[in-house]
């Protein structure tokens, strides 16, 4: 029973095969999932900054308010 160059080709054939077939699967499973969560994050990303501008301006009106109600308190 020795081993001769036809089981060494035979071998890295099915080795090839199940090595392109496992590759095949994990980008159809795992890098799909991984882009769509990508995708998503930055879409987060944006609503967040959105959200802080907004947070931002609101402050910017509290402050303003506040200075006015304290002026207009020192009219009364």
């Amino acid at each position: 029973m020795g081993f001769f160059p036809h089981d060494l080709v035979g071998w890295l054939t099915v080795l090839a095969t199940l090595s392109a077939a496992m590759w095949f699967v994990i980008k159809m499973t795992f890098v799909k999932s991984i882009d769509s969560l990508n995708e998503t994050i930055a879409g987060l990303k944006d609503t967040l900054k959105g959200y802080d501008s907004r947070i931002d301006d609101h402050e910017k009106r509290i402050s303003i308010i506040e200075d006015w109600r304290e002026h207009h308190d020192d009219n009364e």
